[in-house]
């Protein structure tokens, strides 16, 4: 496990299954992770997803994180690291509060802090790269204070709602982070 001060990373178990399944499929968690054009998740689909995370930690092409909180050890998203790329050392980053009582409150951004941490860290990765949506401004104010910049944006998109949207793509270097950190 990876504990910060009010969170803590593990692994994604089948035990998370209902705890997940209660707000995966809102649409509006899923128009925020730009997965809503895929419809609602099966249970089976997601339990699938479960143990892909165990087989791409094996390989270390991912490693994917519960997150949940150290005062009650509730279940409250998931983050991690994926297309992991040897070579140049970089990876994706992703994360996802799923409980809307819980956005704004700075889980998200310890989540992140800890990742990046564990990813430069004890992968020795040099860059992590995301992506966004223009009008997910909590999560792009919530990058940029951990330490990431916007390097591009790939225009309109993502179609939500009936409008496009620009997808910001935005990342950190190892230096950068260490000198924040």
């Amino acid at each position: 496990m990876i504990e910060g001060k009010r969170v803590r990373l593990r692994g994604v178990e089948l035990s998370d299954l209902d705890e997940i399944m209660k707000y995966w499929n809102s649409m509006e968690l899923r128009n925020l992770v730009g997965s809503a054009d895929a419809g609602p998740a099966s249970r089976s689909e997601e339990e699938e997803w479960i143990r892909n995370t165990w087989k791409q930690r094996q390989e270390r092409k991912a490693y994917h994180f519960a997150i949940e909180t150290i005062k009650d050890n509730k279940l409250i998203g998931g983050t991690g690291l994926f297309s992991v790329d040897w070579t140049s050392r970089s990876a994706m980053m992703g994360i996802s509060i799923y409980n809307p009582e819980c956005w704004g409150k700075g889980y998200g951004r310890e989540s992140i802090d800890l990742v990046l941490s564990f990813a430069f860290q004890n992968l020795n990765l040099n860059r992590v790269e995301l992506d966004t949506f223009e009008f997910n401004e909590r999560a792009r104010r919530c990058y940029l204070k951990a330490g990431f910049k916007e390097v591009g944006r790939r225009r309109k998109a993502r179609f939500v709602d009936g409008q496009y949207h620009d997808a910001i793509i935005m990342d950190i270097l190892k230096d950068e982070w260490s000198t924040k950190s």
